[in-house]
This record gives C-alpha cells, sequence and structure tokens, in this order.
C-alpha cells in the first residue's frame, strides 16, 4: 500500500483513530523534548512495531 493512500485513510478516519495518533505524536515529542529517542514499540495482532519521530515541524 503506498504511502498516499495510508495518510488519505487517516485523513478520512474517524475520531477514535484521529486521537490515537494525537497521543502519539504527543509522546513522540515529549520524548523529543527530553532528549530521549523519539520512538515508541507497540504489539499489535501479533506484530512488533517501531514508531519513530523523524521531524517535528509544531511547537
Amino acid at each position: 500500500m503506498k504511502n498516499c493512500i495510508l495518510e488519505n485513510r487517516l485523513a478520512e478516519a474517524e475520531q477514535p483513530v484521529k486521537n490515537f495518533m494525537a497521543d502519539l505524536i504527543e509522546e513522540l515529542s515529549r520524548k523529543d523534548s527530553t532528549s530521549q529517542d523519539p520512538k515508541l514499540c507497540l504489539r499489535y495482532f501479533g506484530v512488533k512495531l517501531e514508531i519513530k519521530l523523524v521531524s517535528f515541524d509544531g511547537d
């Protein structure tokens, strides 16, 4: 699946998904501001995902 398709689906997602993404971004930006490695490891459906903050244009 192409990245643009995933971005479009996220833009059209229901509120719980948007809330999850907001919490995820908040946690990653907090780690970035405290000089920790800005990444999280999640386990879901037997898959281990590692999500890393690459850049953050917000305040």
